[in-house]
């Protein structure tokens, strides 16, 4: 009646450590392993839910490279360091957007519906990939607002499009190193789900480092101070705007015209940057207080199943930005608006 593979998982876990009940090792080794005890409709439903953000996420980020790469760079405006540097900002966190639709929400799913990532090697790498996209988007951030808040001081410095791009470089790269580490603490624990069954569950592993790496270096490294640091730098940005914002330009100089219709796009632009960033500061920090609470209050009193509803619902939350990044470019780029209405027109018109 068993497989061999839950025969290989009976043999590694008679003595208990990796089980969430310990027992004796009679009852244990009668135990019938099962794959996610939810039922189908729930699997589905949950797929259902990261498949319609993982599509809108991707084709909505996809249109919006798309719009970049067909946007004139002749104009004064757009040879300018703001502009270039701008577009950089938003094909890095548009790009990383569209992986995370593309690998990162179909690697959920699969893991959902089959059982093919619960352990070993392919537990550690869909945790991985599931990791990085959040931490490189916030690490962009990170860049986005120090660039920001130094080209907006008093004695301002622009840093160049070639500089910025070597700084969202090495976020890319800083995030797709750094969290190797806790992913390698991942793997499949034995969860014992009453006297006959049990399953496996891909979790991270407590004692695989011999301190907790994730309490006391990721989630103050890559998580709790850039939050502190992006969220103080965006609060002076919007005083920044909001003084630049009320400024009148007077009268001088043949081209005041051009130098207000700059100083407007900046502010648009660096208000963008800011929407963008307190939309992602709010909802991934949220999603990160409701798992800790969840865990610390409510987790001992819900069964397994339940547990894992709530889990990949809750996990949906952090993934949302992909869309509404999406919608705050749709709402106040005019251009990414006017690029969209004629494209629409001249498919209609079968152009």
């Amino acid at each position: 009646m068993k497989s061999d593979r839950e025969t290989s998982w009976l043999a590694s876990n008679v003595s208990g450590n990796n089980s969430l009940h310990l027992h004796d090792s009679v009852p244990q080794l009668n135990r019938i392993y099962v794959f996610t005890p939810v039922d189908a409709t729930t699997k589905w439903a949950l797929c259902a839910h990261y498949s319609i953000i993982a599509c809108l996420g991707f084709f909505g980020n996809c249109l919006l490279l798309y719009f970049l790469w067909k946007k004139p760079k002749g104009n004064p405006i757009q040879r300018s360091r703001f502009a270039q540097n701008f577009n950089l900002y938003v094909r890095s966190m548009s790009l990383s957007d569209i992986l995370c639709c593309a690998v990162s929400l179909p690697l959920i799913c699969i893991q959902i519906l089959y059982d093919v990532f619960q352990s070993g090697w392919p537990c550690k790498l869909v945790r991985y990939v599931n990791l990085i996209f959040p931490v490189i988007t916030v690490n962009n951030l990170v860049v986005i607002s120090l660039e920001k808040y130094l080209s907006t001081r008093a004695n301002p410095r622009t840093f160049s499009a070639g500089t910025v791009h070597k700084m969202i470089i090495f976020a890319w790269v800083f995030g797709l190193l750094f969290m190797l580490f806790p992913a390698a603490a991942y793997e499949g624990i034995r969860m014992d789900l009453n006297d006959t069954h049990f399953t496996v569950v891909c979790r991270n592993k407590t004692n695989f480092y011999p301190f907790k790496l994730i309490m006391l270096v990721v989630l103050p490294v890559q998580y709790v101070l850039p939050g502190i640091f992006v969220t103080y730098i965006n609060i002076c940005l919007m005083k920044t705007v909001w003084v630049r914002g009320n400024r009148n330009v007077g009268n001088g100089p043949l081209n005041n015209a051009f130098k207000a219709k700059m100083r407007a796009v900046r502010i648009r632009g660096i208000s963008l940057l800011i929407t963008i960033t307190f939309t992602f500061i709010v909802s991934y920090f949220a999603f990160l207080g409701y798992q800790i609470a969840y865990v610390l209050l409510a987790k001992k009193s819900r069964d397994f199943s339940t547990d894992l509803i709530f889990r990949y619902a809750s996990g949906s939350i952090a993934y949302l930005n992909c869309v509404t990044d999406v919608i705050i470019y749709f709402v106040q780029m005019k251009d990414f608006r006017e690029f969209l209405r004629k494209r629409l027109c001249r498919s209609g018109s079968g152009d």
